[in-house]
């Protein structure tokens, strides 16, 4: 009889063991849950492609989250914000970043604070501007576009926000020139064709340096723009999963903001004075939030 028992022993640590497996890998399947990431071919926010990839301010924070969350699998997939909303709408898991707009909120939860931008500044080479208006930190466009002696350059057919009609009306008056991408207009402000440009200091940071020419350029805050900074926010699909989700980036986001390396993913792609306004709201209110 202790014979018989003995023969099972082996029989049902297997079986035991086949157990255990199956809820291990359960386990682990649904703590390796995929989370969906939307990224763009939008320097400075994504950089997917050259010697800067993967160094664009959004990867920077999607990284540091994906390596604190652990219990989940990341995929960054390539998407516009048209095809990250229908997927949110479709219930996928996916997250995103980007500003507050109402349609995005009937879609996703969203997270504290997470990057910190500049809207569209007029751009030009150092010292150029010192000369007439002085030490300032920010110009008036009605003010600038006053000035028949200062030629301003802006890209074609382009959305500039709230200063848009103002732009396009010098544009139809002629008293600014326009390109089709930012790359010529930078080229045409270093070689003296214009004597600004407007255009997002980080974009026109990074364009610049892909020609060696940033470190001759500086930025103006504009007067006329409603926001100085710009907040952006990470938003997770608006279910169960994504206010989860959101609960975990918020914690992760309330312990690192306030890191040196943070800071520096923030100001990374931007000026000296540029990176000063950034700072400054940094050490202010962006943390408290």
């Amino acid at each position: 009889m202790n014979e018989t028992k003995l023969k099972w022993v082996p029989e049902m640590f297997y079986l035991f063991t086949v157990v255990i497996s199956v809820f291990a890998f359960a386990s682990f399947s649904y703590a390796q849950e995929k989370v969906i990431w939307s990224v763009a071919d939008r320097p400075t926010s994504y950089i997917l492609y050259g010697k800067d990839k993967g160094k664009g301010v959004v990867e920077e924070v999607y990284k540091l989250l994906q390596t604190n969350l652990s219990q989940y699998q990341h995929e960054n997939i390539k998407m516009n914000f048209s095809r990250v909303l229908r997927e949110m709408k479709n219930s996928k898991k996916i997250c995103a970043c980007g500003f507050k707009k109402p349609e995005r909120e009937d879609l996703g939860y969203f997270s504290k604070p997470a990057i910190i931008a500049l809207p569209y500044s007029v751009i030009v080479k150092k010292g150029r501007l010192k000369k007439i208006y002085g030490d300032v930190k920010s110009l008036s466009l009605a003010q600038l576009f006053r000035n028949s002696d200062l030629k301003g350059g802006v890209t074609k057919k382009r959305s500039y926000g709230g200063i848009t009609p103002m732009i396009d009306e010098q544009e139809r008056k002629g008293k600014l020139l326009s390109h089709t991408t930012t790359a010529g207009l930078l080229k045409m402000l270093a070689r003296g064709r214009v004597d600004y440009v407007i255009e997002i200091p980080s974009f026109a940071n990074y364009i610049s340096k892909q020609f060696e020419i940033n470190k001759g350029l500086e930025s103006y805050a504009i007067n006329e723009n409603t926001s100085q900074v710009l907040i952006a926010y990470i938003f997770c699909t608006r279910n169960e999963w994504g206010r989860k989700i959101i609960e975990h980036i918020d914690a992760i986001l309330e312990k690192q903001r306030g890191s040196a390396s943070y800071l520096e993913y923030l100001v990374r792609w931007y000026d000296d004075r540029s990176r000063l306004i950034i700072s400054d709201y940094y050490q202010r209110s962006f943390t408290d939030n």
